[in-house]
């Protein structure tokens, strides 16, 4: 239980208060270099979306509510994959039920929370940002379809990754939740400002 515990923090193997710093860095080090890897690429899609940016800075400021989403959801999905795949005869029939029932999952929270966004954040900009109410709940309905997507996609991959890393033999644990996680940022970050450019700019022409 405690070497699971630490592989989803993104540790190799469990630490103790004496061990020394070289061994404590050898421990998280592979998974942090790899999630600097993905955190590079996250803050590259970000800037191919400089123009939306740029013409509708205010976007900016509900990003950490889709990207903080998109990876509470996905680590929720893990927590259940892994606890679920402790039963070793576990039926491919039933691996795709579990598949199904976390995106349904996703959906219907996503939908939920994605209308408590779209009416608070929309009277948040029109009350408090002095911006009319057209645009105000053009970029709330945004946030709220950016939502119910991150979400629906990040509990699909909070799923399928522990999936596939037990059909290639590796321990299902090692998807952990900083890998869940950054993964899941570039699924919010792709699917927040695409939607924006999609819609904000090119269909209601808002910039």
């Amino acid at each position: 239980m405690g070497e699971d515990y630490a592989r989803l923090a993104g540790l190799t193997a469990e630490e103790d208060l004496n061990e020394s710093l070289g061994q404590s860095m050898k421990k998280r080090m592979p998974w942090l270099l790899i999630l600097l890897a993905l955190g590079i690429g996250v803050s590259t899609v970000v800037g191919v979306f400089e123009q939306v940016v740029a013409q509708l800075t205010l976007i900016m400021a509900f990003q950490s509510l889709i990207l903080d989403m998109a990876g509470n959801v996905g680590t929720q999905s893990l927590a259940v994959t892994i606890r679920v795949l402790t039963d070793e005869n576990l039926k491919f029939r039933q691996k795709m039920h579990l598949v199904a029932k976390e995106i349904r999952v996703g959906f219907f929270n996503g939908t939920l929370l994605g209308a408590i966004s779209f009416v608070l954040v929309g009277l948040y900009i029109f009350l408090f940002k002095g911006k009319d109410i057209m645009f105000s709940f053009a970029v709330s309905g945004c946030i709220g379809l950016s939502l119910i997507l991150a979400m629906v996609i990040s509990s699909a991959v909070g799923t399928l990754i522990p999936l596939f890393f037990k059909k290639i033999g590796v321990d299902p644990a090692v998807a952990s939740g900083p890998l869940i996680t950054t993964v899941n940022d570039l699924v919010a970050v792709v699917t927040y400002y695409g939607l924006s450019w999609l819609l904000l700019l090119n269909v209601l022409h808002m910039a």
